[in-house]
C-alpha cells in the first residue's frame, strides 16, 4: 500500500464515523469561507444532507444484518471495509439474536483495527484484520478470519460502500467474484454503493466526488445495472426488494418501532443497497 492509500485509508472511515455522528441533524453550516475548516465540515457544510445519507447507510446495514440472522439463520459475519467502531456494531446485532453469532471486521485503517482489537480481546467470536478488500487473498487465507469463521457453514459477507472506493481499474467484479466464491451455498452478501441513480441533477454527488478528492480519495459512483451485473457475475440471486436506496430497503424494522415513519426522499440516500443469496 503506498503512502497515498494509507493517507486515504484513515481518512475513508473516519469520515463516515464522523457524519454518522452528525446524525439527523443536517442543518446547513454558517455562510463562512472553508478556510481553516477540515474535510469533514467542509463536507457537511456543502453537503446538508450528508449526515443523514451516511445513517441511512448504517440503518440498511443493521436491518440486513438483522434478516440474514432471522431470516437466513446465518450466525457468521465477515465484514470488510467495517471501519472504525459504530454502535450498535454488527456483532451486537446479531448477538441480539443468537449470543453464538462470530463476526469478523477487516478494515485497511490498521489504528481502527488495532483499536477495536483491543476492545474486544479474549472474545472468541469477534475477530479483527487490518486488510484491504483488494487483496482478497489476504482476506480469505486470513488465520484470524479461518480461526473465527467457518466456510463449511452459511456466512454473510457484508460489503457495505467499499467498493465505492474500489477504482474500476482494481477490478471489483474480479474482487467479488473470488470472495463470493469461497462462500458455500445458504451464503448471502449485503452490498451497497454510492451512485449518480437517485441525484437527478448529479450536483450533489459530483459535489461528494469532488470533495472527497480533495482528501486524496477516488470514489467510483455506479448504476444499478453495473451493480446487478456484479452480483449476477459471482453467481449471487438478489432478494427482493431488489436494488434500492437504502432508506428504502426494508424499512419495516423502523415502521414497527416508529408507524408514521416513512422511508424518506430517495435524494437522502445516493446509495444502492442489496442483499443477495448464494444458491
Amino acid at each position: 500500500m503506498t503512502s497515498r492509500d494509507t493517507r486515504a485509508a484513515t481518512h475513508e472511515a473516519r469520515l463516515y464515523a464522523q457524519f454518522l455522528d452528525e446524525g439527523e441533524d443536517g442543518r446547513e453550516r454558517e455562510d463562512c469561507a472553508d478556510q481553516g475548516l477540515t474535510l469533514a465540515e467542509r463536507i457537511q457544510r456543502r453537503v446538508p444532507n450528508v449526515g443523514l445519507i451516511a445513517r441511512n447507510q448504517r440503518l440498511f446495514v443493521l436491518r440486513a444484518v438483522r434478516t440474514v440472522a432471522e431470516q437466513y439463520g446465518i450466525r457468521q459475519f465477515l465484514d470488510i471495509g467495517s471501519g472504525p467502531d459504530h454502535a450498535p456494531n454488527v456483532h451486537e446485532v446479531a448477538q441480539a439474536i443468537d449470543p453464538v453469532c462470530r463476526v469478523v471486521y477487516v478494515d485497511r485503517d490498521e489504528a481502527a483495527m488495532a483499536s477495536l482489537s483491543a476492545s474486544w480481546e479474549g472474545d472468541d467470536r469477534v475477530g479483527c484484520l487490518t486488510a484491504d478488500v483488494r487483496d482478497p487473498e489476504s482476506i480469505l487465507r486470513s488465520p484470524v478470519v479461518r480461526g473465527t469463521i467457518d466456510f463449511d457453514q452459511p456466512i454473510a459477507l457484508l460489503l457495505a460502500s467499499v467498493f465505492l472506493f474500489v477504482e474500476d481499474e482494481d477490478d471489483p467484479a474480479g474482487i467479488i467474484e473470488r470472495l463470493v466464491g469461497e462462500l458455500p451455498g445458504g451464503s448471502c452478501v449485503v452490498f451497497s454503493q454510492g451512485t449518480y441513480d437517485y441525484d437527478g441533477d448529479r450536483r450533489t454527488v459530483e459535489l461528494l466526488t469532488s470533495l472527497y478528492a480533495e482528501g486524496g480519495m477516488a470514489v467510483t459512483p455506479r448504476g444499478r445495472a453495473t451493480i446487478a451485473g456484479f452480483l449476477e457475475e459471482a453467481g449471487l440471486e438478489i432478494l427482493p426488494p431488489g436494488i434500492v436506496p437504502t432508506n428504502r430497503w426494508r424499512p419495516e424494522t423502523e415502521a414497527r418501532a416508529t408507524p408514521d415513519a416513512l422511508p424518506g426522499d430517495e435524494a437522502d440516500s445516493c446509495i444502492h443497497a442489496v442483499l443477495a443469496r448464494k444458491p
